[in-house]
Parts: C-alpha cells; sequence; structure tokens
C-alpha cells in the first residue's frame, strides 16, 4: 500500500528523513538523485541509521561503522573491531548482520510515496 510521506522537495540530494508510517520508522533519501527507502533500524544492532553519514551508495551506521548500500540492501562492508594482533571477539556471532529492508519508492505528482507491505 502506498503512504504519502512528503512533497519531493522536502528531500533534497545527498539528504534523507525519518517517517513513521504504521509504527515502523522508514528512513526516506536521495542520492545523486535517485530516491530509496528502508528501514530505519540498523540490521546488525538496532540502531537508528538516520545518525549515520554516507560513503558513496552506502548508509554507514554510526554505531558500528557497518555499511549497506541503499539501492540493493546488501551489506558492503564491516570494519575490522580488532584493536590489537592479539585481540579475540567473544562471539562470532555479534558481527554478523542481515541486509536493509528496502521499501518501494515512487514520485508523482509532486509527492514521495512509500509502498509498505500490508
Amino acid at each position: 500500500m502506498l503512504h504519502r510521506v512528503c512533497a519531493s522537495g522536502e528531500i533534497p540530494d545527498d539528504c534523507w528523513k525519518v517517517f513513521a508510517i504504521n509504527s515502523i520508522e522508514v528512513l526516506v533519501g536521495k542520492r545523486r538523485g535517485r530516491l530509496f527507502a528502508c528501514n530505519n533500524s540498523c540490521p546488525h544492532r538496532g540502531a537508528s541509521l538516520a545518525k549515520g553519514d554516507f560513503n558513496g551508495d552506502n548508509i554507514v551506521c554510526h554505531m558500528h561503522g557497518y555499511e549497506y548500500n541503499v539501492f540493493t540492501g546488501r551489506l558492503e562492508n564491516m570494519k575490522s573491531w580488532k584493536k590489537e594482533a592479539t585481540w579475540v571477539e567473544q562471539s562470532p556471532e555479534w558481527r554478523k548482520s542481515g541486509d536493509l529492508v528496502l521499501y518501494r519508492v515512487v514520485e508523482k505528482d509532486g509527492a514521495v510515496y512509500v509502498d509498505l507491505p500490508q
């Protein structure tokens, strides 16, 4: 179902905003002239992606530096947590992450719409 989130001009290039749709925080942005929409929760540990930054077409989570492509949703990069050669992870499970939950986004008649499943 399409949900109107804002006027087209409210999301300038290389920016994003968060909208609540049916109790879901949806991050809607524009990168290099292309709109994207995803869940605002980082798939790694649930941090708000809106607090992050762009790195190319990736959004970088502010908490642990995981990078997700905003158009494919794929995890593209995880920074190393090794602080010294002898450092050992307590649990490899901690580093695991899924991909972003992406939503179809449409721009029509001067407005931006996000398609969320019912």
